[in-house]
């Protein structure tokens, strides 16, 4: 697979920051904002494609993660998404196309669940 884009939204600047990091490592490109409202403001904006958005669930703003998440499953149907909390309860409210990825996550689960969602989202275009 080319070099995968990747939108990362977390709050945590730590979290973010690791997120990066380990995409990066893996090859990705990887564009990061504190929130959902700021993701989606670049998906309505951007003419560059997304390959997967990985999102924290609970953030501030208008949307949170599981809101973004009903928005790209309309717009984007083929874009995945791999949503991450803290709450695991909040699993069961998800879509089928979305992954559920607990906290505290380790990096190899994290490139575990993104590879899952990119060979995924390959499988739908």
């Amino acid at each position: 697979m080319a070099q995968p884009s990747i939108l990362v939204l977390e709050d945590d600047a730590i979290i973010r920051a690791l997120m990066v990091a380990v995409l990066e490592d893996f090859g990705a490109m990887v564009t990061s904002f504190p929130s959902a409202d700021e993701g989606m403001i670049f998906l309505e904006r951007t003419s560059d494609p997304v390959d997967l958005i990985v999102s924290d669930i609970q953030m501030p703003g208008l949307l949170n993660g599981y809101d973004l998440s009903r928005v790209v499953a309309h717009r984007w149907p083929t874009l995945p998404v791999v949503l991450t909390s803290g709450n695991t309860q909040l699993a069961a409210q998800l879509n089928s196309n979305v992954k559920f990825l607990p906290k505290p996550w380790t990096t190899k689960g994290l490139l575990d669940y993104v590879q899952a969602a990119l060979e995924h989202g390959k499988s739908l275009h």
